[in-house]
């Protein structure tokens, strides 16, 4: 089945004084996978919860495949919904807690066993219909909320943080069970999560909220390697961020090194005085402290972690830069020895203030 295509139009919600959501406006095609990613207080919630009619807007306008959805409630919207906290019935069987929406909706009971049956083959659960949810584990419990909220169909899927209850090996396992899921029915999915790497992981787009605007969004790799602007860079992954001048034909860093950024480490207008330069620890390299293009720094911790090793350095101004090296063939370094750290021009990314 095709999924429901959506339009948000200057949305906001205000609780009191606060203002969670703030003239937020996106369009998510159909069949979509998005995420909205962002740190507590950010709205990401109440964006979802408003989408599922939960919460109405206290301006502007929502529409799914063309109809206005911003006052209708929920039971009229034909969406699914999996919690973070799974919400099954203790009481019932898991076929009947999965058939519980279609008995709502009036479907005859052994019609409504039978697609109940069918939601749990889909997520894999097969002769596990005649269980109670005590007798299930975390990822099984979870599977069976899935199973309940694709199980009349919807054409849109939203999910509230619906992993961070489970330990990292389930997590993983329940990512690519709900990107499989995504995959085959071609529903559109909304996910609200504060997991970078899932975001990342598992969505086409990715959402990031902050005060609730949003900041960026982008497919998952366009968002690590280019973030638009200073808090996208500082949320998603490490990044290291040195202060400079810019000059007018470089960087000037505040230890004295120049460096000429290629144009395409820009993000935005070129700054004019104060600006920041970016560059991911992974992209870094460790050479001799006088090596041409590199930065000089003093070596204050290094943590070894198998395939790679975190090197944590100070440049002469103070500023701290980090380091993932691979562990093969890297020299043994001691606390205290001056390094060079070099990189590739296309590591760079340069932020002016009007960046933040």
């Amino acid at each position: 089945m095709a999924g429901a295509e959506i339009s948000v139009r200057g949305l906001e919600k205000s609780f009191g004084q606060l203002k969670a959501v703030d003239d937020l406006s996106l369009d998510i095609p159909s069949g979509e996978f998005l995420a909205l990613l962002g740190p507590s207080g950010s709205g990401k919630s109440t964006v979802l919860m408003m989408l599922a009619g939960f919460e109405v807007p206290t301006g502007g306008a929502i529409t799914i495949d063309g109809r206005d959805c911003t006052r209708m409630p929920p039971q009229k919207r034909n969406i699914g919904m999996v919690f973070q906290h799974y919400s099954l019935f203790p009481h019932l069987s898991v076929l009947d807690n999965v058939a519980f929406p279609l008995k709502m909706r009036g479907e005859a009971k052994a019609a409504r066993r039978r697609r109940a049956a069918e939601a749990l083959e889909v997520v894999r659960l097969e002769g596990y219909g005649d269980r109670m949810p005590s007798q299930l584990s975390g990822g099984q419990r979870q599977r069976v909320a899935l199973a309940r909220a694709i199980v009349y169909q919807p054409r849109l899927l939203l999910m509230d943080e619906p992993l961070s209850a489970l330990d990292k090996n389930l997590r993983e396992e329940m990512q690519l069970e709900i990107k499989r899921l995504h995959s085959e029915l071609g529903v559109t999915v909304v996910f609200v999560t504060h997991d970078q790497g899932e975001a990342l992981t598992m969505a086409d787009r990715v959402a990031i909220l902050r005060g609730g605007k949003i900041q960026q969004i982008s497919p998952a790799r366009e968002l690590y390697e280019r973030p638009a602007n200073l808090f996208s860079a500082g949320f998603i992954g490490e990044m290291n961020m040195i202060p400079a001048q810019w000059d007018g034909s470089g960087l000037v860093l505040a230890q004295g090194d120049r460096l000429a950024p290629p144009d395409t480490a820009l993000i935005g207008t070129a700054p004019t005085g104060a600006a920041t330069l970016a560059i991911r620890p992974e992209r870094l390299r460790v050479t001799a402290p006088d090596a041409p293009g590199a930065l000089a720094a003093t070596l204050e911790e290094v943590v070894y972690a198998g395939a790679g090793t975190l090197l944590i350095a100070r440049l002469a101004d103070g500023t701290e830069i980090r380091a993932r090296i691979p562990s093969a063939g890297l020299p043994r370094l001691s606390e205290g020895e001056r390094i060079g750290l070099a990189f590739d021009p296309d590591a760079l990314l340069v932020y002016g203030e009007a960046a933040a």
